[in-house]
């Protein structure tokens, strides 16, 4: 892929200028950012490393079940978030549940050595943003 960064036309002043023997290659990139365009279930961490971001629409084969009536935005410290990855680690399949408050329910299913199913439910209340006064 050739690349330029002056003007080809002469009169117009572009940034980058590309050419491509073959769209394939940038049509596969599109696809990966692009998709999918609109999240409809994002998992965040922030931190000192940097940021990361998970999103999942609705039609995923991971999701089973999917029930919105409201764009929400809830932050949890990981700190009250960690115990449950244990649980999480075990799992055959996980339930995530939040109410119009923000509180998290995160429902685990796990199969013990018996083949038996059991739940483990985590609860967790969202970080409270505290106006300076």
């Amino acid at each position: 892929m050739p690349l330029s960064t002056q003007s080809q036309t002469g009169g117009d002043n572009y940034v980058l200028v590309a050419s491509l023997d073959n769209v394939r290659n940038l049509s596969n990139i599109l696809k990966i950012t692009m998709s999918p365009s609109q999240p409809y279930f994002r998992l965040s961490t922030f931190g000192n490393s940097g940021n990361a971001h998970y999103d999942y629409p609705k039609d995923s084969d991971m999701m089973e079940l999917f029930q919105c009536t409201k764009t929400q935005t809830n932050r949890y410290k990981m700190s009250l978030l960690k115990p449950s990855t244990k649980a999480l680690a075990l799992s055959c399949k996980v339930s995530v549940r939040t109410d119009d408050r923000g509180f998290l329910s995160l429902q685990y299913l796990v199969r013990n050595d018996d083949g038996q199913i059991c739940f483990v439910e985590y609860y967790c209340c969202p970080d409270e943003e505290v106006e300076e006064e």
